[in-house]
């Protein structure tokens, strides 16, 4: 291999933005990155996850929290440090990887969500202090010992273990919507088993810690992902789904003794008013895109370059890869952070297709039609757009307000959200943008 080839391979692997970082907080996550590649003040003045801890600490009592931000804008690494925050407050904390218990294509209920939520504590919990019991039965014996007393399955069986239940309900389609069907009768049961696990869980972790007044804290991750596929109807089902479930069921997501982060799809921001006051906090704590433009721009008006916000997405790449320059100037690196929006993943994304590419060329610094090449590619993701999605995506470039006609429109206003033409940014408040790569298109009514 020669040289050029093994240092561009390199720096295209230090771009891997599927890697958190872990705060020395790598016991609750795997293949973790170091904190010396953090960069600090990446998404403004304000920070979510120090405000989210200093709730939690300040707090007497146990709640429930919400906490979101666009996929792309580093919120599992943003959970990581609130985690390690609390730890320095004296919190017992335990994180859950929601990916990995839920199916997150298919409709939720507060049934299965709180089957693999309590699932997932009580399997954590087991691994940190393990031999020793929980209380009278972990929480699957639990519900598996309702289930087989006040459920009558008929297109499937009841799995035997823990593992198998969690794989079923996390990759099997027919075994979850069984599920959910033969347990919508027996939501209160099954909250009244999942509160007293809790208690008990709770005494374990404190008599284990001899610590009797510990705060134990709850963090479950990448609930943002709930997505439906297919035709519109099956992604509409999917996000009203997890509408219902943080907005209509919220009373049965808090538990004594226990405090809970959940992460949220961010378009239940839209819901703030009366979802953020309902849980502990007051509010939805909000992770937005790279504090990259200086405020909310008046009406019509394209945002301002926050000089600052871009320096710091340079920072990003320099703490991963110094020898960046031997490959991109200055130049294009500003012009890559400027067209991802602030959004981390897509700009990493259109750095790695450019330096995949670099053992083709004759010379360095890469040519800028391999920067215009990358974000075409990310563009193409994006596109067609829809006249009506055109539409509305030109009132929001306007105003820089989400012009939400009716909560009826919030699945679709969530396809916007999840398919990042619209970003959403905090600074002056909060406000949203049309993705950058986008706005060409969008003005000129889809011929750029």
């Amino acid at each position: 291999m020669n040289d050029i080839r093994a240092r561009a391979k390199a720096f295209y692997n230090a771009l891997n933005f599927d890697r958190p970082i872990d705060f020395g907080a790598d016991h609750l996550v795997e293949n973790s990155l170091d904190a010396s590649l953090y960069v600090e003040g990446l998404h403004g003045e304000r920070d979510p996850a120090q405000e989210l801890a200093d709730q939690i600490d300040f707090s007497d009592s146990s709640g429930s929290y919400l906490f979101t931000g666009n996929r792309g804008t580093g919120k599992t690494t943003e959970l990581l440090r609130l985690a390690n925050i609390l730890h320095e407050y004296d919190c017992e904390v335990f994180y859950a990887d929601m990916a990995e218990y839920l199916t997150m294509t298919q409709r939720v209920e507060v049934t299965d969500f709180l089957i693999s939520v309590l699932g997932a504590f009580s399997e954590k919990v087991g691994q940190r202090f393990p031999g020793k019991e929980i209380g009278k039965a972990g929480f699957f014996e639990r519900v598996r010992s309702l289930l087989a007393a006040d459920v009558q399955f008929t297109e499937i069986k009841i799995p035997t273990g823990w593992v198998e239940f969690k794989a079923a309900l996390n990759q099997n389609p027919t075994f979850k919507e069984e599920l959910q069907k033969r347990t919508r009768g027996l939501v209160e049961q099954l909250v009244r088993q999942a509160r007293d696990f809790v208690l008990e869980a709770v005494s374990h972790i404190r008599g284990e810690r001899v610590h009797p007044d510990r705060k134990v804290v709850l963090i479950v991750d990448s609930v943002e992902r709930l997505r439906g596929v297919g035709d519109t109807a099956d992604v509409r089902e999917v996000f009203k789904s997890a509408e219902t479930l943080f907005s209509s069921h919220f009373d049965k997501l808090r538990f004594s003794g226990l405090t809970v982060v959940y992460t949220i799809p961010p378009y239940l921001s839209a819901l703030a008013g009366g979802l953020g006051s309902v849980y502990a906090g007051g509010r939805i704590y909000a992770l937005p895109s790279v504090h990259i433009y200086e405020c909310c721009p008046a009406a019509g008006e394209e945002p301002a370059s926050h000089a600052e916000g871009l320096a710091k997405m340079q920072a990003v790449v320099e703490k991963r890869y110094p020898q960046w320059r031997d490959f991109l100037t200055e130049v294009q690196i500003e012009r890559t952070a400027q067209h991802s929006g602030g959004d981390l993943r897509d700009y990493f994304r259109m750095l790695r297709l450019a330096v995949a590419r670099v053992p083709a060329l004759p010379n360095l610094p890469v040519p800028d039609r391999l920067i215009g090449d990358a974000e075409d590619a990310v563009r193409g993701d994006m596109l067609p757009i829809a006249a009506d999605d055109r539409a509305w995506l030109a009132s929001i470039m306007m105003s820089h307000r989400a012009e939400l006609p009716s909560l009826d429109k919030l699945p679709d206003f969530a396809r916007l959200q999840e398919g990042k033409y619209l970003l959403h940014y905090r600074n002056g408040g909060d406000w949203y943008d049309v993705h950058p790569l986008l706005r060409d298109e969008v003005t000129a009514g889809g011929h750029p």
